[in-house]
C-alpha cells in the first residue's frame, strides 16, 4: 500500500476524503483549471473599470470640442431664387411659393488645418483651425431654367448660402466676392426648401438681399470666392458644393483617417511631424444630385454620410480600445501561467498550495490595472513594458520561493516573458492575432503533453480496504 494512502483510524468511518488519492497529479490539474477560470472573474473586473475611464475621455472629449466648435461640414457656395406660382388655375389668386436652386458648375477648395493638442486633465484632445478657400462658378441661366414654367421669380431675394454645422467656429467674417466685388455675409436659420429639406446641417450663413445683380438677364458666368476660418474638433469634413469638386487638404497632423463618402484620389502622410496632405474630386455623375433645380431634395448633400470629403484627427491608438483588447485574451494568457506554474510542480515535486496560485492569478489581474493605469499618461507601448516587467518579475521571484529553486525562478521569468511578448504580439497584429493565438494554444497544449507524459495521473494511491 502507498505511503501517500490516509486510512482512517480504527473506530472512525470512512469519508469520501479518504478515497481520494493525495498526490494526485490528476486531480491538481483540474484544481488548477478551476482556479484558471475562477481568476479571471477580476480580469473581468477590470473591464469596468477601462469602461468608466473610457466615458471620461469621451466626456473630456465632448466639453472640448464644443468649445473648439465640434466635428465641421461645410457647405460650398449655393444659389437660390424663391419663385411664386398658381397652383390651381381655378384659384388664380391664390399663391403657393417654392424655391429654386443652382449649384455651381464647377467649384474648387483648399484647406490648411493646423492642429494642436488640448489638455483637459489627464487627457488630450486634437482640435484643429482651418483656413478654408472656396471658388465656384455659377450658371445664371442654369437658374433661370430650374424656376417652374409659368412661375414668378422674385430675382429681389437671391440668396446666396454657405453652409457650417457650427457657427460657433467662424473665427472671423468670411470673406465673400461675387464677379471680384466684396460683398457681406450675415446669418440665417437654417434655409428650408418647398419640401421641407434642410439645405445646411444646423446654421447657414447668406448674402444680403438684392446683391448679386442681373440675374434675370445675365448670361456669362458669375464666379464667387469664399474665404473662411474655421475652428473645431474631431473632424472636418466638406461637401460636394458643385456639379464637379475638387478639394485639397494640407495639415499638420501625421495620423489621419479619412472618411467620408468619398476617399482621397491622392494622398501623402508623411513620418513624424510631416503631416499630411491630400486631395479629393468628386465629379458630377458620382455626386448623384442635378445640378439645378426646382425644390432640389437636399437632405442627401447635407447628410455626413453623403459624398463629403472628410478627415477625422485622432491619436493612432485609444489606450482604452488596446486594453479591452488585451482583456479578451485574459482567460488563456492566466492559463498559460498557471500551466507553466502546474508544469513547475510536477517536475520539480515539490507542492504548490492553490492559494498560491490565486496570488499568482491576482498579479496578472492587477498587471491589466497597471497596463491601464500607465497607458493613459505615457502610452500603451512603453505601458505595457512598465506593467509586464514589474508582473513578470514579481512572479518570477515568487516562483524561486515557492520551489524553492533559483532555477525555476529563471525558467519562470523566461516563460512568462514569452507569454507577455505574445500579448503584445496579438494587440499589435490585429489581423494575424486569431491565427498567433491558436498556434500558441496548440503549442503550449503539445508542450504539456511532452513534458508530462510520464506522469501518473491517478498517483500513487490505490483504493483503502475497509477497516
Amino acid at each position: 500500500m502507498s505511503e501517500h494512502t490516509a486510512f482512517p483510524s480504527a473506530g472512525r468511518q470512512p469519508n469520501f476524503a479518504d478515497f481520494l488519492p493525495k498526490r494526485s497529479a490528476g486531480l491538481k490539474l483540474l484544481l488548477v483549471c478551476a482556479l484558471a477560470l475562477i481568476m479571471t472573474i477580476p480580469a473581468l473586473l477590470v473591464h469596468s473599470i477601462v469602461y468608466e475611464r473610457s466615458a471620461g475621455f469621451d466626456q473630456a472629449v465632448r466639453d472640448v470640442s464644443e468649445s473648439a466648435g465640434g466635428p465641421q461640414y461645410v457647405l460650398g457656395p449655393v444659389l437660390t431664387v424663391p419663385y411664386s406660382f398658381t397652383p390651381n388655375p381655378k384659384k388664380p389668386d391664390t399663391l403657393a411659393y417654392g424655391i429654386a436652386v443652382a449649384y455651381a458648375e464647377t467649384g474648387t477648395a483648399s484647406s490648411r488645418v493646423a492642429v494642436e493638442e488640448k489638455q483637459r486633465g489627464i487627457h488630450t484632445v486634437p482640435v484643429y483651425l482651418a483656413d478654408i478657400e472656396m471658388q465656384a462658378e455659377f450658371s445664371p441661366s442654369a437658374l433661370r431654367a430650374a424656376i417652374p414654367q409659368g412661375a414668378e421669380p422674385v430675382w429681389r431675394d437671391a440668396r446666396l448660402y454657405v453652409g457650417v454645422s457650427d457657427t460657433r467656429g467662424i473665427k472671423d467674417a468670411i470673406d465673400v466676392t461675387v464677379d471680384g466685388r466684396p460683398v457681406t455675409l450675415g446669418p440665417a436659420s437654417s434655409f428650408r426648401s418647398g419640401d421641407g429639406y434642410s439645405i445646411v446641417p444646423n446654421a447657414a450663413v447668406t448674402l444680403a438681399a438684392g446683391q448679386i445683380e442681373n440675374l434675370a438677364t445675365l448670361e456669362r458666368p458669375v464666379q464667387v470666392a469664399v474665404n473662411l476660418k474655421l475652428s473645431g474638433a474631431q473632424r472636418l469634413s466638406i461637401g460636394p458644393f458643385a456639379k464637379d469638386t475638387s478639394l485639397t487638404m494640407v495639415s499638420n497632423w501625421p495620423s489621419p483617417s479619412f472618411t467620408g463618402g468619398v476617399l482621397p484620389g491622392e494622398h501623402n502622410v508623411g513620418e513624424s511631424e510631416a503631416g499630411f496632405e491630400a486631395s479629393w474630386r468628386v465629379p458630377y455623375l458620382a455626386r448623384g444630385i442635378e445640378g439645378a433645380g426646382p425644390n432640389l431634395d437636399l437632405s442627401a448633400v447635407t447628410a455626413y454620410n453623403f459624398r463629403d470629403m472628410g478627415v477625422v484627427f485622432i491619436k493612432e491608438a485609444s489606450p482604452y480600445q488596446s486594453v479591452e483588447r488585451a482583456l479578451k485574451y485574459a482567460a488563456m494568457f492566466i492559463g498559460f501561467v498557471f500551466l507553466a506554474y502546474f508544469l513547475f510542480e510536477v517536475t520539480s515535486r515539490v507542492r504548490a498550495h492553490p492559494a498560491q496560485y490565486i496570488l499568482v492569478g491576482l498579479a496578472q489581474a492587477i498587471f491589466y490595472m497597471l497596463l491601464l493605469a500607465f497607458s493613459e499618461r505615457i502610452g500603451f507601448d512603453l505601458a505595457f513594458m512598465i506593467a509586464a516587467a514589474m508582473t513578470v518579475g514579481l512572479t518570477s521571484l515568487y516562483a524561486t520561493t515557492v520551489f524553492k529553486s533559483r532555477t525555476y525562478g529563471l525558467r519562470a521569468f523566461g516563460i512568462l516573458a514569452g507569454i507577455y511578448g505574445l500579448i503584445y504580439v496579438l494587440m499589435r497584429a490585429e489581423s494575424h492575432a486569431l491565427l498567433a493565438g491558436a498556434l500558441a494554444s496548440f503549442a503550449a497544449i503539445a508542450l504539456t503533453m511532452y513534458m508530462t507524459r510520464n506522469i501518473e495521473w491517478y498517483g500513487d494511491d490505490k483504493t483503502p480496504e475497509p477497516a
